[in-house]
């Protein structure tokens, strides 16, 4: 198939195609998310009923569109990077990685979601993994009561604790899964580096990762490799994609840490001033 781009045109495979597509639709759902926030931010508070069931409606589109968004532009992500053959344009994937990671931190920051990111394992009600956002930024502790579907709205008063959506990352890992025809579940943290060593020489996806455990706390080093450039630019024009919502390789690290340990992950802290980008991890019991 042939694609064109200010003038140019380009020669992608079919399944290059349909992850282009799944990313175009999750922007168009995130761009209607957003307008739906717009509409809640013009009401603003009011003791009107009819106005406050307006915003009631708003607020269950705008949830159902951005937990609709999200897991379709991570799953085009998914398809470009991973599932996409070689005859797709390096360029196009950066720019959807960089366009991706732009739209994710305009939305969560049009929410007033600021907390750091953790990634929950499957307890609690929960059949897969979750990444939970809290609003408050020193907030960290989730609801102990979940489920699959659930959508969690910190809304304008800040008064519930923040959002549920699928990690980014997490249809890697049962790719993974499915390749080395193993699984994650309850394997401890010690395994869990050499058995995604597939990130690296198998797809091509990171340069470098390591997995330590020092004080206490889990650092996790990654460097990516043919996307290098669009990692350097997510990380100086929207730094906080790396503690919220992860780009899709970092993303997998993570999810497939608490897969295997059956805890919280938990960013504490995040070091991407470098090529290298530096997590300091909290693993805590659930």
């Amino acid at each position: 198939m042939k694609l064109r781009i200010l003038g140019r045109s380009f020669e992608i495979s079919r399944i290059s195609a349909i992850g282009l597509s799944l990313v175009i639709i999750g922007i168009i759902l995130l761009a209607l998310a957003y307008a739906a926030q717009s509409e809640i931010d013009e009401i603003g508070s009011t003791n009107d009923p009819v106005l406050q069931n307006r915003i009631i409606t708003f607020e269950n589109q705008r949830d159902t569109l951005l937990m609709t968004a999200i897991g379709i532009l991570f799953l085009g992500m998914f398809v470009l990077f991973v599932l996409k053959e070689k005859s797709t344009p390096l360029s196009v994937s950066e720019a959807q990685m960089i366009s991706t990671a732009k739209i994710t931190n305009e939305m969560i920051s049009g929410l007033s979601l600021t907390g750091n990111a953790s990634y929950l394992p499957a307890h609690h009600g929960l059949t897969k993994e979750k990444l939970f956002i809290p609003a408050p930024r020193n907030s960290m502790i989730p609801p102990v009561a979940l489920s699959d579907d659930l959508t969690i709205s910190p809304g304008k008063d800040g008064s519930t604790p923040g959002m549920l959506v699928r990690p980014p990352g997490a249809s890697l890992i049962d790719y993974v899964e499915k390749e080395l025809d193993t699984t994650f579940d309850g394997i401890g943290f010690e395994p869990v580096e050499s058995m995604l060593q597939i990130l690296k020489h198998g797809l091509g996806m990171m340069r470098d990762f390591h997995l330590k455990e020092r004080d206490g706390k889990i650092v996790m080093r990654v460097e990516y490799n043919d996307l290098l450039d669009a990692c350097r630019t997510i990380k100086k024009e929207n730094p906080d994609t790396c503690r919220q919502i992860a780009c899709v390789g970092c993303s997998c690290l993570l999810t497939a840490m608490a897969r295997a340990t059956g805890k919280i992950v938990r960013i504490e802290d995040v070091d991407n001033l470098h090529d290298r980008v530096v997590f300091t991890l909290e693993l805590r019991e659930w």
